[in-house]
């Protein structure tokens, strides 16, 4: 994953309002669901942010490194 994969799926992320650590970790399947334009990457790549967000791991995920 590249950073701009990244950037793209999280910015589709703050585009539905999830734009606060509290928000992202209190997020369910659900929630991802209903967000406009959402691919299985996206998904894949906000849940490894949910994870890197919970374990203080931020600059790592966006490195591309595995958390």
């Amino acid at each position: 994953m590249t950073v701009t994969q990244i950037a793209k799926s999280i910015e589709k992320l703050f585009n539905a309002g999830f734009d606060d650590d509290k928000l992202i970790l209190s997020m369910q399947l659900e929630d991802i669901e209903k967000i406009d334009g959402v691919t299985i990457q996206d998904i894949n790549t906000i849940i490894k942010f949910k994870k890197a967000i919970r374990t203080k791991q931020v600059v790592k995920f966006l490195t591309g490194k595995e958390i």
